[in-house]
């Protein structure tokens, strides 16, 4: 059995409790419950407000036509499919052939289907998995959420992990590809932009036009968790000329609208909406596997890929020169053992270089 610690306990005899309540009461007390956030959503059947019992096989079959999952890339989707097929198995042997959505989705039964999972980097894939596919099965069939099991379904850093960053050739042949691609000028400035600022994918995404601040040279980004709230990233000369060109280019003749500054820079309506992060990770995964000087080994899923290049920034600045916390600044982290990960990494190549001194491929028996 899986160990819980006292707020999985609470929380667990609480669903429990507030189930019983629901059932004894009826519809009224169940729409009470929803109302205080304490219940999932009810939609409308005639004129009651029911529940919806949904099958498992429902869901899945739903889940593989949605958007949500239409637009993760091919690798991604191989993944989910195949994770998919071994908690749709653990439904059955646990709960009989084609259980209800609601019996698989409380907080103890996913814990005993995480539980067996010793590596932690499978683990947090099973927990993604689980989290798109019950948070696309609330919302669709009671506009409801997950809220209740994030914390049993959130990612846990390993932090024996190294994070995986490109080499510099690596990056010189990725930036000759780009340039031979469909959409090469957007295409080579948002890889750039990247490689320029360290800036995260849903970052980059959502950059508008009134986001360049040229006087600091720097860009105002929707930082991880905060939505609402843009802070500024320092970008490399380079970069910011590049960016900027880019603009330019692609919005000079609307400067004089008043939504000009409002426009998304990178956008597949002219500046409406922004750019899918999806687009931007099958075009990358592209330039990765065609790529020669990539191994193999690295062009498997989870291995290298966007965010890897936040690390390489990270990486090279490190290399350069500059001290840890001035990399903290740059990189916007909370925390510095966040940003010392790359400490790790940088031994690691250490290492790697001083082998290649002259002296060190003398053998011991000539000396």
């Amino acid at each position: 059995m899986p160990i819980f610690d006292d707020a999985m306990d609470d929380q667990v005899n609480l669903e429990t409790q507030l189930a019983e309540l629901a059932e004894r009461f009826g519809p009224t007390f169940q729409q009470v419950l929803h109302q205080l956030h304490l219940a999932p959503a009810t939609l409308n059947q005639g004129s009651e407000n029911q529940f919806i019992e949904v099958l498992l096989d429902d869901a899945v079959s739903h889940y593989f036509s949605s958007d949500t999952f239409q637009s993760l890339e091919k690798s991604s989707q191989k993944v989910y499919r195949y994770e998919m097929n071994m908690f749709v198995q653990f439904c059955n042997r646990q709960k009989g052939p084609n259980p209800s959505i609601k019996e698989v989705s409380s907080a103890i039964f996913l814990m005993e289907f995480l539980e067996p999972t010793q590596k932690l980097n499978t683990r947090n894939k099973k927990a993604a998995f689980l989290k798109s596919f019950l948070s696309e099965t609330y919302e669709h069939f009671w506009n409801g959420n997950i809220d209740k099991l994030r914390r049993t379904l959130s990612s846990k850093a390993d932090k024996n992990r190294e994070p995986r960053a490109f080499t510099k050739e690596q990056l010189d042949e990725l930036l000759s590809l780009v340039r031979l691609g469909r959409e090469a000028h957007r295409n080579f400035t948002i890889l750039w932009s990247f490689l320029g600022s360290g800036i995260r994918l849903s970052e980059l995404c959502s950059l508008q036009v009134g986001d360049l601040i040229p006087t600091r040279q720097e860009i105002m980004v929707r930082g991880k968790g905060k939505k609402n709230y843009k802070q500024p990233s320092k970008m490399t000369k380079s970069a910011f000329d590049m960016l900027s060109s880019y603009v330019s280019f692609r919005y000079g003749g609307v400067e004089h609208l008043s939504d000009y500054s409002d426009r998304y820079i990178f956008s597949d309506n002219k500046g409406i909406t922004p750019i899918h992060c999806s687009t931007v990770q099958k075009m990358f995964s592209a330039l990765i596997a065609e790529a020669t000087t990539i191994p193999s080994s690295d062009k498997k899923p989870y291995q290298l890929s966007v965010h890897s290049l936040r690390h390489s920034f990270a990486l090279f600045l490190l290399e350069s020169g500059v001290n840890i916390y001035t990399i903290k600044e740059l990189m916007r982290h909370a925390w510095l053992s966040s940003t010392e990960v790359y400490l790790k990494l940088f031994d690691s190549m250490l290492l790697s270089a001083i082998e290649k001194h002259p002296l060190a491929q003398i053998k011991v028996v000539n000396i």
